[in-house]
């Protein structure tokens, strides 16, 4: 489980639920786009629901682990089509920066 920071609210999602957004709000950023987006999540008393949140070129979102792991979201249709929206602004792949060794030493 993750949580998704995002302006002054607290998201608890899926794992693979909050990577498909922070890579669709990057793809979106390189598009100078934005879009609204119903994300699966973990209200406080451990129902299911959703948050709506407004991704743009803008927006300031961090993501960090949960410790709340057993309450793990599966929404697969979600982070599909949140990635394949990622792809029609030319982004076939994250590029993950941080962890991509052809990456290093680029000037």
């Amino acid at each position: 489980m993750k949580h998704i920071h995002y302006d002054s609210s607290m998201i608890l999602t899926s794992d693979d639920v909050a990577d498909a957004v922070i890579e669709y709000a990057a793809a979106l950023a390189g598009g100078d786009r934005a879009d609204t987006v119903d994300v699966p999540a973990v209200a406080e008393d451990g129902t299911m629901t959703t948050t709506k949140i407004l991704i743009g070129p803008s927006s300031e979102i961090v993501i960090e682990d949960a410790d709340e792991d057993e309450l793990e979201v599966e929404d697969r249709e979600f982070v599909a089509r949140l990635r394949a929206a990622a792809k029609t602004f030319g982004h076939n792949e994250p590029i993950h920066a941080d962890t991509r060794s052809d990456l290093t030493d680029a000037d």
